[in-house]
């Protein structure tokens, strides 16, 4: 039986922005590779851990796209944030192992995150939050 790799995708994007993050822990493998333009991260908890210091400005994922090819999905959405800059365009190439995710590639726009960097520090500051 095969299993729709593009549900699976978008539950993981639903569970991130609802912040069920011992869900998140069955969808990965514990050695989940991610890689992204400023960070790579080696194990699944270390992601879960960058994805709650996330969780203080990220209010929902709007997919826009979805595109299956057997193991592989790629994911296209704006990253909605609760800061000046919005929502940011972001792709997601998830790697899938059976019914997992193995390794995640993270593609976006550098740029405007430093809006969002700068607005997570200035909370940080006030709230004593951990910053990503």
């Amino acid at each position: 039986m095969t299993t729709n790799k593009k549900n699976l995708a978008l539950a993981y994007l639903e569970a991130v922005a609802q912040q069920r993050y011992r869900d998140l822990e069955d969808m990965f493998v514990p050695n989940l590779e991610f890689k992204g333009p400023v960070t790579n991260r080696h194990t699944a908890q270390d992601f879960i851990g960058a994805l709650k210091r996330l969780s203080v400005i990220h209010l929902r994922s709007d997919v826009r796209h979805v595109f299956v090819d057997g193991d592989d999905v790629c994911v296209i959405y704006d990253f909605v944030t609760s800061t000046t800059a919005g929502a940011l365009p972001t792709i997601e190439w998830l790697h899938f192992e059976g019914s997992r995710i193995r390794a995640i590639d993270l593609f976006y726009d550098q740029l405007p995150w430093q809006t969002v960097t700068a607005e997570m520090t200035e909370r940080a500051k006030r709230g004593g939050q951990a910053v990503a």
